[in-house]
């Protein structure tokens, strides 16, 4: 007897819903997202469940709304209780890993307690690339797309696996360069779990989050942290890689640009010679399938293999200060 599996899908989270959109047949099933899954652009037609109750200004004060509301209200995101339920899903995605970037796992368990049938609430949280692959599995297996999401994982880790043998071709262990990756500006916010390990398999030594080898035999950073200038002088990175969290390319560039005054930034400025700039809303930090891509770009980037950089990245290196 052929085994039931669910045929409609609740996204709450943009990387689960890359994650479905990337295993062929994968698309047709999603009945729902939240409101901040743009990608891919194809799928605006679904309607939302989740909206964020934060609208970004600029990131010193993005910074501060994110501390205050999560102090007053535990969560940064309105819920559509009834339109979830209407929706009639079998299977939603969502995390447990941060509780800025969706809905924490608890709320969503309780409205799926609440609903006949109950469906499967998968959470998803992966801290490292190979997290990322399992994901890609156990999202497959819980939609009835087990051989088309076995083809998926399989043409990414064949990414990651030429990423590494170009990296050793080309860079030597002792020249190594040294490389910070940051989340946020203002405050300097250094990237976590998976950014100390992508800039590890890219040939470069990540700084200010180390990485580490966890019991499970895989290594990742530990969670972002906050850093002061001074820190980010004193680790004398060769390069820093800036994708804020949520920002575009261009809102990134207009947000440091004001940050000319800032006296913290200009002494990070004076002090490391290659800074780039990157999208932050769609790549880096978000743990969907183009992770892959963006392990792609810091491996071209810091080493100088511009074929490696994928087309679709858009960056910027700021230049020299005059």
């Amino acid at each position: 007897m052929e085994a039931a599996y669910p045929r409609r899908v609740m996204s709450l989270l943009p990387s689960a819903t890359e994650i479905m959109c990337g295993i062929p047949g994968g698309k047709q099933l999603l009945v729902a997202r939240s409101s901040e899954d743009v990608y891919p652009s194809d799928i605006s037609h679904l309607p939302t469940v989740i909206d964020p109750i934060i609208k970004f200004t600029s990131l010193a004060d993005i910074d501060r709304q994110v501390s205050q509301k999560m102090k007053d209200l535990g969560t940064l995101y309105v819920v559509d209780k009834q339109k979830i339920i209407s929706l009639q899903p079998d299977l939603i995605l969502t995390q447990d890993l941060c509780r800025v970037c969706s809905v924490d796992l608890m709320t969503v368990e309780r409205i799926a307690a609440a609903m006949h049938p109950r469906p499967v609430v998968l959470n998803l949280s992966p801290v490292c690339l190979e997290d990322l692959l399992d994901n890609i599995t156990e999202v497959g297996e819980a939609a009835g797309l087990q051989r088309q999401s076995l083809g998926y994982r399989q043409s990414l880790e064949a990414r990651i696996a030429h990423v590494k043998d170009v990296v050793a071709a080309r860079s030597p262990v002792d020249t190594r360069p040294r490389v910070l990756t940051l989340d946020w500006v203002n405050p300097f916010i250094v990237g976590g779990h998976w950014m100390p390990q992508m800039v590890d398999i890219a040939g470069g030594v990540p700084l200010l989050n180390p990485l580490n080898a966890h019991e499970n035999g895989r290594s990742h950073g530990g969670k972002a942290v906050k850093v002061s200038g001074k820190d980010i002088v004193d680790a004398r990175p060769d390069i820093v890689v800036i994708a804020a969290c949520g920002l575009s390319l261009d809102t990134l560039r207009k947000e440091i640009a004001a940050l000319r005054q800032c006296a913290e930034w200009l002494t990070v400025r004076q002090s490391v010679s290659r800074i780039v700039l990157c999208d932050g809303s769609h790549y880096f930090n978000r743990p969907g399938p183009r992770l892959v891509d963006s392990l792609e770009f810091i491996a071209g980037f810091i080493n100088g293999i511009p074929d490696l950089i994928p087309k679709n990245i858009a960056f910027e290196e700021l230049g020299a200060l005059e």
